[in-house]
């Protein structure tokens, strides 16, 4: 996961009013006891801007999604309903959502469907778990979660947002992929754990991914290395590796991290910028 900018501008033509017209709908379904209706965060223009917005990869596990599945507009704060942590079983106690959000633009992130969508998945431990965001959304104090907008501000939510969060503080990577909390002051990034357990970012597929990767990373470190060493120019090792710094390529923050960890006494003569 890492950081990334949405800006306002990046609203599609229309989509505010369309948010308001459906929030007042709601409003009024709420008033009558009648189920509420979402399908303005559907709007097939704010699904590209997110896409582009987010390079088609999944905001949370870095996962190209364009090419082999369409993705999910996946709601930070959960529009219809909280699933309370910790729930399990076939009936899960739950908290009315944050209808407000449905379609707020702030509120809408781009995903796979294995980090958005609940179903058994082979974690890091090779035990098979319902894996998925949905629904849940952890917070420090539950007592303080926000029945509507004007205590929002209350809240202290567990799981990163990406476009809020610096993932890099609550995140660390291990060599081979592995990915854990970090340490923040003494102890383990709450943000961190919460984020690794309830996307998913520890599954044993998404591991399998990362060590493919970090194959084609070390090559091209190994061979920038030995060309330094020998006095060499890099040449197409050192652009090979520089694309795949690029925010816009998958598991951007991986990459990063193995850099960090195996060219950090050539980073200064490199100029890696990127990091």
């Amino acid at each position: 996961m890492i950081k990334v900018v949405k800006l306002k501008a990046s609203i599609p033509p229309g989509f505010v009013k369309a948010a308001a017209r459906e929030l007042r709908k709601n409003r009024l379904l709420l008033k009558s006891g009648t189920k509420l209706k979402f399908g303005a965060y559907l709007d097939p223009i704010a699904k590209i801007q997110l896409n582009e917005i987010f390079s088609r990869k999944c905001a949370f596990c870095e996962s190209v999604i364009a090419g082999t599945q369409p993705g999910d507009v996946e709601h930070y704060r959960p529009k219809g309903k909280v699933i309370l942590d910790g729930a399990v079983g076939p009936v899960q106690p739950s908290k009315p959502g944050y209808h407000w959000l449905a379609a707020k633009w702030s509120n809408l992130l781009i995903s796979c469907a294995d980090c958005n969508r609940p179903r058994t998945q082979p974690d890091h431990d090779h035990v098979n778990r319902v894996i998925g965001k949905a629904n849940f959304f952890p917070l420090r104090k539950e007592a303080s979660r926000a029945k509507g907008p004007a205590s929002l501000w209350l809240e202290e939510p567990l799981l990163l947002n990406p476009c809020i969060d610096d993932p890099d503080e609550h995140l660390v990577f291990l060599d081979d992929g592995r990915i854990e909390p970090a340490k923040v002051g003494d102890d383990l990034s709450e943000k961190g754990r919460a984020t690794i357990r309830y996307c998913g970012l520890a599954r044993s597929e998404l591991l399998q991914m990362r060590a493919r990767h970090r194959r084609v990373v070390m090559a091209a470190i190994r061979h920038i290395v030995a060309a330094i060493e020998c006095d060499n120019d890099p040449g197409a090792d050192l652009d090979d590796l520089l694309s795949m710094l690029s925010p816009s390529e998958p598991y951007v923050a991986f990459t990063r991290s193995l850099v960090r960890e195996h060219l950090m006494d050539y980073l200064g003569s490199l100029k890696l910028d990127a990091l």
